[in-house]
């Protein structure tokens, strides 16, 4: 049997007297597409900052610490890890939209996944394998019109889709997406939605969609997690762990949850009549 993919043992974060993330237990085997859920300040960004290593576990008071495995390892190189794992967020979405980092192309920008960097200077040789490889992330994503633009010129939407295949050019184990429609349009999210549902169909690729909202989550997550004050109060499958009493409770208002007619989630407010 081959090691799960993430492992977190009794993790705690904490910086200063703010504790981040308390006691926290998590195994994501391969293949398991799983949603992190939660509300904002629940941990969630720092959930993500301990698998991409900008954070570690704390000692705790009797001298333990807590354990992080990723790909059945816990003693890996940054860079190396970061090769072996595809990750999208509001803070990568920030630096690449503008700066030296902004002004690469996107098949430069695209490239440089494969040495986890963030300036063309710094990333891999364009070679016929490299180019090839680009080309085929930006079609992945409906993106290939891009790769002659430099990235600063493009939509939120499209630079949205730019670092998707950056995260996808080396053939990650792992995907994590970190809060991936934060702002894009109508449109653009719902065109984000069809991306992720074909990401899910890929072989060999596990994704992590970590967000707040319950309409991201397409019917290809069979499991969910629930984190809220920095511990987690759910784990399981999407029907048990979205139950409406457990997301009421950590959203603070009562919440109805349904399916559209492709199996989409969708949330509504429950309001008392007048």
């Amino acid at each position: 049997m081959r090691e799960p993919l993430l492992e977190l043992c009794d993790v705690s974060v904490r910086r200063g007297r703010v504790t981040m993330l308390s006691g926290v237990s998590l195994v994501i085997p391969r293949g398991r597409h799983t949603a992190v859920l939660g509300p904002n300040g629940a941990g969630k960004t720092s959930l993500v900052r301990l698998l991409d290593r900008q954070l570690y576990p704390s000692v705790d008071d009797d001298g333990t610490q807590g354990r992080v495995r990723i790909l059945g390892r816990s003693d890996w190189d940054v860079a190396l890890l970061r090769r072996r794992m595809g990750i999208v967020s509001a803070g990568l979405d920030r630096e690449f939209s503008g700066g030296q980092t902004g002004r690469m192309t996107v098949t430069e920008a695209v490239a440089s996944g494969f040495t986890a960097t963030e300036l063309a200077d710094w990333g891999p040789p364009i070679t016929k394998e490299v180019l090839d490889a680009a080309e085929a992330a930006l079609a992945r994503v409906d993106a290939t019109r891009l790769a002659a633009r430099h990235v600063e010129t493009l939509s939120t939407g499209e630079r949205r889709r730019v670092l998707i295949a950056r995260a996808l050019v080396h053939a990650p184990d792992i995907l994590v997406l970190d809060e991936p429609t934060t702002g894009l349009d109508i449109a653009a999210r719902h065109a984000f939605l069809d991306i992720l549902t074909d990401l899910c169909r890929q072989p060999g690729l596990t994704v992590v969609l970590v967000t707040h909202h319950l309409e991201e989550i397409v019917p290809e997550f069979s499991h969910a997690v629930l984190l809220a004050g920095g511990r987690i109060v759910g784990d399981g499958p999407v029907t048990e762990a979205l139950h409406p009493a457990r997301l009421s409770a950590i959203f603070g208002v009562p919440l109805e949850v349904s399916r559209d007619a492709h199996g989409r989630l969708a949330t509504r407010v429950v309001r008392a009549p007048d």
